[in-house]
């Protein structure tokens, strides 16, 4: 029978052997994760990865049974990471105020390194990118909310859901962010929001014309 006197050795040995084990967990996504961003899922190694930890392979497969499971594991973390959207929906701001500030979080947001790393590690690779895709989408949807919640309240129309979303890609655009899924509008609402903003009075007349260039389109050459 063990002594009373020996529980607290094993105890504090258990702590330091964990630690010891959550220290390499955690090299080894960052090792990931640097090299996940250069290479992309489909070429990067566990060999690779093994290497830039400075730990052997099979270090890294005891902690990860494979490389699906270790991108999976790094693309989590970065998410887990990204600041939240924070908006007050009682505050009473000016237009141009709110939608300040939903560019202002989306300049934030951009300028994070979990989300700098997430966007760039998605763009190198295709596993699962729709699912990555979608949540990205959902990390997005309160700053698309508080854009039609700005429109609404200057002006409610059906359209507001259109032009919230155009003037939020426009944002993620400008940052160079990832768009995420398929858009709820069509190009025609774009041009349809640009007309509303610049050409209302041409839009309205079917004989108003401007000057401007055309796009010429190709001609057809003649089979010989």
């Amino acid at each position: 029978m063990r002594s009373s006197s020996s529980l607290p050795s094993a105890s504090k040995t258990a702590m330091r052997w964990e630690k010891a084990r959550s220290r390499s967990r955690q090299g080894i996504l960052e090792a990931a994760g640097h090299v996940f961003i250069d290479d992309g899922f489909e070429k990067a190694t566990m060999k690779r990865i093994a290497e830039v930890c400075g730990v052997t392979k099979a270090t890294v497969y005891a902690h990860f049974r494979d490389k699906v499971r270790l991108y999976n594991a790094v693309m989590d973390r970065y998410l887990a990471s990204m600041p939240e959207a924070t908006f007050d929906p009682g505050a009473e701001v000016e237009l141009a105020g709110a939608l300040t500030c939903i560019a202002q979080g989306i300049r934030t947001l951009a300028s994070h390194p979990a989300c700098q790393a997430f966007c760039r590690t998605l763009t190198r690779s295709e596993l699962d990118k729709g699912t990555y895709l979608e949540r990205w989408n959902a990390i997005l949807q309160p700053y698309a909310q508080a854009a039609v919640c700005a429109l609404a309240n200057v002006s409610r129309s059906q359209i507001n859901s259109e032009d919230g979303e155009k003037f939020l890609r426009l944002i993620l655009a400008e940052e160079g962010l990832p768009q995420g899924t398929e858009p709820v509008s069509s190009s025609d609402a774009t041009i349809a929001l640009f007309l509303r903003s610049y050409g209302s009075e041409f839009a309205r007349s079917s004989t108003a014309s401007i000057t401007a260039p055309i796009l010429r389109q190709p001609t057809e050459t003649p089979a010989a």
